[in-house]
């Protein structure tokens, strides 16, 4: 599909399910917020439904409280075959306990994601692979179909816009994120609220975890790999939700020496993940497509179920070569 593709898509269809991945970040809410947001605006049946909820400090964008989570406060449309699925920011595998139901269930499925995907994706799909962020992909969707753009979406764009991009910092971020971010803020998005809300929130427990992960940093590779570990009693211990767990990868490039960043951590309830952050020499998607992960060349992902430190050996084997 293209932009226009896609642009008529949503004139021409009338109910939608919005979803993002697993353990939803600011990207793939705020994407999906907007998206959802502007929609019911011109008239279009619209729901969006998660397999994970959100994380606290992201209800600040959530003004029309949209976003919902199956099973906690939100069920399946009783008609869902009459729905067309709209997986936003990811692939449609890595959507949670969703999948089976939505994939076979709704009568089509649409992929709109700025990720490069490890598979050919056999569902209709807009994938701009050199946007910043989604958000970036739904703001151009929204223009094209000129349904303006209202104090709440514009703050859901800017929001995942600046998540995404680390602040405008990451290789994604180009001349025209941050004409778009120009007309977002010229909209209503204010980016001190919006950066306080996401980075200067943070709880006590947050703040103790932080402390309690940064401890068991260990250094490889002289000195270029960074690798940190938080196994669930940790997480446990310092009184933290898991998702305010997200930030702690990015620490240890704070390092000028360090290139690749490292963290493996679990939830509690024992479900083990792999986040990696480099600085471009290291590309962390190629890395994580060897465990069925995925994500950008800067920043990606994967789940696991071997122990901490066979799954370490196992990463630390995959990137020497970039360091020989």
């Amino acid at each position: 599909m293209t932009l226009d593709d896609t642009r008529e898509y949503f004139d021409e269809n009338d109910k939608f399910l919005l979803t993002t991945h697993e353990s939803p970040d600011g990207d793939g809410l705020g994407a999906e917020y907007a998206l959802c947001s502007a929609l019911l605006d011109i008239g279009k049946e619209v729901r969006i439904l998660n397999s994970d909820p959100p994380a606290h400090k992201y209800n600040f964008f959530d003004r029309k409280k949209l976003i919902k989570t199956v099973n906690i406060d939100a069920e399946y449309p009783e008609d869902l075959g009459n729905w067309s699925l709209i997986v936003l920011d990811t692939e449609p595998t890595n959507i949670g306990s969703m999948v089976d139901t939505v994939l076979t269930g709704c009568r089509e499925v649409v992929v709109l994601d700025h990720h490069s995907p490890k598979k050919t994706i056999e569902y209709r799909n807009w994938l701009v692979p050199n946007a910043s962020s989604t958000c970036e992909m739904i703001f151009r969707i929204l223009e094209a179909m000129r349904v303006g753009f209202k104090k709440d979406v514009a703050v859901a764009l800017y929001t995942g816009i600046v998540y995404d991009t680390g602040s405008f910092i990451y290789p994604k971020t180009q001349a025209r994120t941050f004409r778009i971010a120009e007309t977002l803020v010229s909209s209503g998005a204010i980016p001190n609220d919006i950066y306080s809300n996401l980075y200067e929130s943070k709880s006590k427990g947050a703040l103790m975890l932080a402390s309690l992960v940064t401890s068991t940093m260990m250094l490889y590779e002289e000195d270029r790999v960074a690798v940190q570990i938080m196994p669930r009693d940790t997480l446990i211990a310092s009184g933290a939700d898991y998702d305010e767990s997200q930030e702690i990868v990015n620490f240890p490039l704070q390092c000028g020496k360090v290139r690749v960043s490292i963290f493996f951590k679990e939830n509690e309830h024992g479900v083990k993940r792999c986040s990696m952050r480099s600085k471009g020499e290291v590309d962390c998607a190629a890395i994580s497509h060897l465990f069925d992960g995925g994500g950008h060349k800067t920043a990606s992902g994967f789940g696991f179920e071997k122990p901490f430190m066979k799954i370490q050996e196992e990463v630390l084997e995959a990137i020497r070569p970039y360091f020989t």
